[in-house]
């Protein structure tokens, strides 16, 4: 294998999301969420008194599709783990338990992704990324 510095970015940016989502999709699979969902109850965490159903789309609709976050919203909401009230929506006490079990598991994933790296190697890979991503005139953004 070349050394590190003459390998393709492109490569291992495009297998580190593969795995890391693998792995995340299969963990939340066991706690029967998918990640759009988890992405939903996140969202809904952050937003106790309910959120517009359009803000949630427009915030995590960038990770997967606006139709993948919709679909992931009405069975949620046929789980029971969110009420809408007109264009209002706003978790249950069965979506906010469900929440903080996925929270703890995601911290958990976290800490296995972190093994052997450092927060400041963490942070410049992050930057690094980031750069790169706005250097091919792309938005570095995340929610």
């Amino acid at each position: 294998m070349q050394p590190p510095a003459r390998q393709p970015l492109g490569f291992w940016t495009v297998r580190a999301g593969e795995a890391i989502g693998q792995r995340t999709r299969s963990a939340l699979a066991e706690l029967g969420v998918t990640q759009p969902q988890w992405w939903v109850l996140h969202q809904l965490s952050l937003h106790p008194a309910g959120v517009e159903r359009t803000d949630v789309i427009d915030t995590v609709g960038p990770n997967d599709t606006a139709g993948a976050i919709e679909e992931a919203i009405a069975s949620s909401q046929d789980n029971g783990w969110l009420v809408a009230d007109g264009d209002s929506i706003r978790a249950t006490a069965t979506g906010a338990a469900l929440f903080a079990r996925c929270a703890a598991l995601q911290a958990e994933l976290q800490a296995e992704r972190m093994h052997g790296i450092t927060e400041a190697e963490f942070a410049t890979t992050i930057t690094v990324l980031q750069r790169t991503i706005e250097n091919v005139g792309a938005n570095a953004w995340h929610w």
